[in-house]
């Protein structure tokens, strides 16, 4: 028999089989309606024998009429009081078709009768949790709860189905609305007196990150602050006033004080705890306009942050790992352990940065999807997790509305969020601040001193050298009133996704970290440092440069430049700085000797040879336009393509590098010699530190 019979033959058998298996499962439903049940369940039998039959031939059964054969006998099984074989019936239609809501029904059934309580209640909750609309399950999971002892509850449903529904969830229904009146703020626009905040009419940016509130109805007119509930989970008794509130005094816990600082706090916290109120969904119930006006950009200008793809496998796990995609194999997580498949096991969360990151997972939408905010996680945590149906943060719920609005795909949420980061400071925009370099010694003691017209010292008595390293950058805000130092960029090959805030500054006014903290110390610092990523500045004077460019303040009034030519560039010596004269004075160093001997110690020592050939002490001299020399005077061999070692490659990387690294060179060496031959240097001293490859032959 050739290979178009054999086919042909099969397919009459199947066909024929399933019809039969049809045939035999509506013979059945007839004997059911009758009331014949043991009719019934000999339709049914055969039903599965013949389905039986035709997969011992390789004959494939449609899975959803298995499941109906097994489902319907184990409805015959129940009626005609034959509970063990209903609930077998049950489990292979579960085998057959996961998650069945009929036979989980069905075998919830059989298992009460049995008297097996407890497992028809955990059938009937898995059968809920399908489908939370169904009144017949919810009777029976409420019937089932009520002979265990445990709390009836009504079911919760979301007052929604999606988005033709009612546009408030049950969180954004305000229980205080009756009684009590809210506002947003900002520490900005109110100031403290006591524990009432008074509201401030300055023009400004509300960040609207403060909640007030105030009695209806009251003789006190004063809006209160409402600080965040106390992170106690194990706190189950009513909140109290603090005592040193209560007493007219200061509270010496501040805002760590667990204690509430007025009633107002306490109805708030207390409708909080209940999972009644959410503090983010009582301004913003996603109402038909707000829902208009939903996109990324929209998400990200509300709530902060930045959406990115991370390893599920690694965040879902105990405890918590941040793993993205690997940099040196795109295929897998950053998890050296683990090495997860990124693309198989990525999740999109969004990321906040402000005093510690905060991190937020957005789930799938899939049609099982509650569009509303989950009250177990927002009082003490989703035992569910995943397999939860509601939204378990606000900003998860507002990308699944979203999602069913736009159809918009998690790639492209995070795509439009890679766009919304890199415009959103905007590469072309000024700062909204007042700029100038000032002597960093005498800023230390005090006192503000600009250079003078030559760019060679400070204007102070003293005369500080006005070099690169002695200066600091002051910037001022046009809303305060206050000059802050701007330290210089943090040193890394990349720049980072954002800069932070430092904890310790923003905690205790002061940072006690000992090396050079990467965190900004202000506002204004962290506006400078995000203007330069994303101008690709790296040197302060470029940015004050570019300030001076952008505010047309390129010269002063006398006509003087207000930053040096850069064509004017001297190679600076210790000739330079040699005074034979009454003594010798070192104006680098600052260091004044009438000894001949200590003079040739001072000249001697690493100290000085690191400051005269790094150029401190001049505007110019050896600031180099590239970088610093290494070793190899020659192109590097791997320049065609991209060269793996970077800025420390040895190599120079191009020509206009390379012609100034060998010019650097022999002007060195000859200003050397000079001054061996003035007897201003040792003639026996041949240490220059790293310098040496340049100076020696």
């Amino acid at each position: 028999m050739d290979l178009e019979r054999q086919r042909r033959k099969e397919e009459i058998q199947k066909a024929f089989l399933t019809q039969l298996v049809c045939n035999l499962l509506d013979e059945g439903n007839a004997a059911f309606r009758e009331g014949d049940f043991r009719q019934a369940t000999y339709h049914y039998s055969e039903g599965v024998s013949v389905a039986r039959y035709a997969q011992a031939e390789a004959l494939v059964i449609p899975p959803e009429l298995l499941e109906s054969l097994y489902v319907n006998r184990a409805a015959a099984y129940h009626n005609s009081g034959e509970y063990e074989k209903g609930v077998q019936d049950c489990d292979s239609a579960l085998a057959v078709c996961e998650g069945s809501r009929r036979a989980l029904y069905r075998k919830a059934l059989c298992l009460r009768d049995l008297g097996r309580l407890r497992e028809a209640y955990e059938c009937g909750t898995s059968c809920l949790l399908t489908d939370p609309h169904d009144r017949q399950v919810s009777e029976l999971a409420q019937e089932l709860a009520a002979k265990l002892g445990l709390k009836i509850r009504k079911a919760y449903v979301s007052p929604q189905n999606g988005p033709a529904g009612s546009n408030l969830s049950l969180l954004s229904r305000n229980p205080l609305a009756a009684t009590h009146e809210f506002r947003q703020a900002c520490p900005a626009c109110y100031s403290r007196i006591g524990n009432a905040a008074e509201s401030n009419a300055l023009p400004h940016r509300c960040k609207r990150d403060v909640l007030l509130c105030r009695l209806k109805n009251s003789d006190d007119p004063t809006w209160k602050r409402v600080r965040p509930r106390p992170a106690r989970n194990n706190f189950l008794g009513a909140f109290v006033l603090c005592k040193e509130v209560q007493e007219r005094q200061e509270c010496k816990y501040g805002e760590n004080c667990t204690f509430a600082y007025c009633q107002e706090e306490i109805d708030v916290w207390t409708q909080e705890r209940k999972g009644a109120l959410s503090r983010e969904l009582l301004f913003d119930p996603l109402g038909s306009t707000e829902r208009r006006a939903l996109s990324v950009t929209r998400l990200l200008q509300l709530h902060m942050g930045m959406f990115m793809f991370l390893c599920e496998e690694c965040y879902d796990s105990k405890p918590r790992i941040i793993s993205k995609r690997s940099k040196e194999n795109l295929a897998v997580c950053s998890n050296l352990t683990a090495r997860h498949p990124f693309d198989d096991n990525k999740c999109l969360v969004h990321v906040v940065r402000s005093a510690n990151v905060r991190y937020s997972k957005v789930r799938p939408l899939h049609p099982l999807c509650q569009f509303d905010v989950c009250r177990h996680e927002v009082r003490y945590g989703c035992q569910r997790e995943d397999s939860c149906s509601f939204a378990h943060s606000v900003i998860e719920l507002k990308c699944w509305v979203l999602q069913q609005d736009t159809g918009i795909t998690h790639e492209e949420i995070v795509q439009e969020s890679k766009r919304h980061w890199h415009s959103g400071s905007g590469r072309n925009r000024g700062l909204n601040l007042k700029m100038k370099f000032v002597c960093g010694q005498c800023w230390r003691d005090g006192l503000v001193s600009e250079p003078d017209k030559a760019l060679k010292y400070c204007t102070a008595k003293a005369r500080h050298s006005w070099t690169k390293e002695r200066r600091v950058l002051l910037v001022k805000s046009f809303e305060k009133k206050k000059w802050v130092v701007v330290r210089p960029l943090p040193f890394s090959r990349s720049y980072p996704q954002q800069y932070d805030m430092c904890v310790h500054v923003m905690k205790q006014k002061k940072c006690h970290y000992i090396g050079n903290c990467s965190f900004a110390h202000s506002l204004e610092e962290r506006d400078v440092w995000t203007y330069m990523k994303n101008n690709n500045l790296r040197d302060m004077q470029q940015m004050y440069d570019m300030w001076l460019t952008l505010t047309n303040q390129n010269h002063r009034p006398d006509g003087t430049l207000v930053t040096p030519p850069p064509e004017e560039k001297q190679i600076v010596m210790p000739t330079d700085y040699a005074e034979p004269m009454s003594g010798y004075h070192c104006r680098l160093c600052g260091k004044h000797s009438n000894s001949e001997r200590q003079w040739q110690q001072h000249i001697s020592s690493e100290k000085h040879k690191d400051r005269v050939f790094s150029c401190e002490g001049e505007d110019e001299g050896l600031a180099w336009r590239h970088r610093f020399p290494g070793p190899r005077f020659t192109l590097c061999p791997r320049l065609e393509g991209s060269c793996p070692e970077g800025a420390s490659c040895d190599y120079a990387h191009s020509e206009e590098e390379l012609a100034e690294w060998q010019e650097r060179r022999d002007f060195l060496r000859r200003k050397l010699a000079k001054a061996r031959d003035d007897m201003l240097i040792a003639p026996n001293d041949y240490d220059f530190g790293k310098y040496n490859f340049l100076l020696q032959d």
